[in-house]
């Protein structure tokens, strides 16, 4: 019998967010070496760190099949209208809170600016709500991404509290839902 994780997508007017395939690890491992796009993580990654993040993103899908209402994961995100990736969003329980599931994105850098993380994430709160009946999401965001942190606002967010975990400094946002 199938997985409850197999085949997971969500589409979105513009978006696809669907499990991982070969095919997106070049493009995502690009992302993560672009300084610029990591400049609010402790570092770019190298190919193999990449890969086994992507590995866990979609790993996530599995887990929660098992142990939520709902699957859900770091899902990569397609862009519908050329089959492009772009990076990934999603629900995953970050290592730091375990208790609450985290909203969490990462976008190239020529797909910032257009959107695609506020629909992205709007899809996912919908999905956290509806179908995997989560109280409340968090996310997860370094104090000086005014972007990142303007997508959470715009998404309903608002600022919990304040940490420092693993000499990162972060904000955590929480969504009641």
């Amino acid at each position: 019998m199938p997985s409850a994780a197999e085949g997971f997508r969500i589409e979105t007017p513009r978006l696809l967010l669907r499990r991982w395939a070969a095919g997106d690890r070049e493009p995502f491992a690009a992302l993560n070496a672009d300084p610029e796009v990591m400049r609010h993580l402790p570092s770019v990654l190298d190919r193999e760190a990449s890969d086994a993040f992507a590995d866990r993103c979609d790993a996530a899908f599995v887990q929660s099949a098992a142990a939520e209402a709902a699957p859900f994961g770091l899902a990569a995100v397609e862009r519908r209208e050329d089959g492009r990736f772009l990076g990934f969003a999603g629900l995953h329980r970050h290592r730091w809170y375990p208790d609450d599931v985290e909203l969490g994105y990462r976008l190239a850098r020529d797909a910032w600016g257009r959107g695609y993380a506020t629909e992205a994430g709007a899809a996912w709160i919908a999905h956290a709500r509806e179908a995997v009946r989560l109280p409340r999401l968090i996310t997860i965001v370094a104090p000086g991404n005014a972007a990142s942190l303007a997508v959470a606002a715009k998404l309903g967010f608002r600022e919990g509290w304040r940490a420092e975990r693993e000499d990162v400094e972060h904000v955590v946002l929480v969504l009641d839902l």
